[in-house]
C-alpha cells in the first residue's frame, strides 16, 4: 500500500460543552489525503486511529477510536471524532473526556497492512468563546470546596469527600490529578476520594518547616500518602504543659503552695483536707471547665459543611 500523508484541520463543534464531561457530540476533523509523491488520493478507503492524549508528553491516551473512511474525488475526508469505534483509553466513553482539565493533543495514525503508522501529533486548537466562558467559571479537577447543601444534593461534576473508592476509568481526570494520595482503593481499578468528614484542612508544610511533626503523619487510608505530602493525616494534640506544685505546711489548718513551670504564681494559700501529725497535705483541684468551654477534642468555634471535590 502506498503511504499516505494527511493535511488536516480540526474544528470544535460550538454546541459541545467541556465544563466537566462533554456532551458527547464530538468535534469535526477534516483532512486532505496525499501520497508521499504529493498527489491527492481520490476515492481511497483507509482506516484511521485517533488518540486524545492529555498533554504532549502523555504516554496513556484518554480516548482512542478508529474510523473507516473513504476519500472523495478530491482526496478529502471529513469525520467527527467521538463517533468512531472505541479502541482504548482510560475514559469509559467519549463524553467522559474532560477537555477542561488539560490541553489535549491529537494523534492520528493510519492502518497499513495491520500496522499503525503515525501521521500527525498536534495540539487541539482553542475551544470557541462559549466554551472558554464556561470553563472560566469552572474549578480545576481536584479542587475541594465547602458545600452548604446535603450530601444527597452534591452537584454534577462533584463528588462528596467521604473516602469512597471510585473507578479509575470512570473518573480518569480526577485519578490523573490525585492518584492514590488519599488511598489506593483495591490497588487495581479503584482509588479513594479524600475523607474530610469531621476534619479541618491544613496546607502541606513542604519546605516551610511549620509542622515539626511532619514525619509522624500517617496515610488517611491504606496506600495513601504519609509524611510531608498531600493527603497525609495527623491526629489531634496540644502542646505539653509542665510545672510543679509543692505544698509546704505552714501551721494551723492551711499550707503554702509554691508553683513553678507552667504555673506563674507562688505563695498561694489553699485549704488542706488531710493532715498528718506535723504536716498538712494540700489538695489542689484543676478544672478548666470553670472558666472555659471544654470537650473531648480540641477545636475552635465551627459549623458543619460537606466538602466536595471536582472530577
Amino acid at each position: 500500500m502506498k503511504r499516505l500523508v494527511l493535511v488536516f484541520a480540526c474544528f470544535l463543534l460550538a454546541a459541545v460543552s467541556f465544563a466537566q464531561k462533554n456532551s458527547g457530540l464530538g468535534f469535526n476533523y477534516q483532512a486532505v489525503v496525499r501520497g508521499l509523491d504529493g498527489f491527492v488520493m481520490p476515492s481511497k478507503s483507509i482506516e484511521l486511529r485517533f488518540s486524545l492524549m492529555p498533554g504532549q508528553q502523555a504516554t496513556q491516551a484518554s480516548w482512542v477510536e478508529t474510523q473507516d473512511v473513504t476519500t472523495d474525488a478530491y482526496g478529502t475526508i471529513g469525520v467527527t471524532i467521538g463517533k468512531g469505534t472505541k479502541a482504548g483509553g482510560v475514559a469509559a466513553t467519549f463524553a467522559d473526556v474532560n477537555f477542561a482539565s488539560v490541553y489535549y493533543w491529537l494523534k492520528v495514525e493510519i492502518n497499513e497492512n495491520g500496522n499503525y503508522r503515525e501521521l500527525s501529533y498536534t495540539a487541539l486548537p482553542s475551544v470557541p468563546y462559549s466554551e472558554a466562558a464556561t470553563n472560566a467559571v469552572s474549578s480545576p479537577v481536584g479542587s475541594v470546596m465547602p458545600f452548604a447543601g446535603d450530601a444527597s444534593k452534591v452537584p454534577d461534576g462533584w463528588l462528596l469527600c467521604d473516602g469512597s473508592a471510585v473507578s479509575r476509568s470512570d473518573y480518569a481526570a480526577l485519578y490523573g490529578v490525585i492518584g492514590t494520595a488519599w488511598g489506593s482503593g483495591n490497588n487495581a481499578t479503584t482509588f479513594n476520594l479524600p475523607d474530610m468528614r469531621g476534619m479541618f484542612l491544613r496546607g502541606v508544610s513542604a519546605d516551610a518547616g511549620k509542622d515539626v511533626d511532619v514525619n509522624a503523619r500517617l496515610p488517611l487510608k491504606d496506600g495513601g500518602n504519609s509524611g510531608n505530602n498531600v493527603g497525609s493525616y495527623q491526629g489531634d494534640a496540644i502542646r505539653n504543659i509542665t510545672g510543679r506544685i509543692t505544698s509546704i505546711y505552714s501551721g494551723g489548718n492551711s499550707s503554702v503552695c509554691e508553683a513553678t513551670g507552667a504555673f506563674s504564681r507562688t505563695d498561694q494559700r489553699v485549704q488542706g483536707n488531710q493532715y498528718a501529725q506535723d504536716r498538712a497535705a494540700a489538695t489542689i483541684d484543676l478544672n478548666a471547665s470553670l472558666v472555659v468551654p471544654v470537650g473531648s477534642d480540641n477545636r475552635p468555634q465551627n459549623v458543619y459543611v460537606n466538602y466536595i471535590i471536582k472530577y
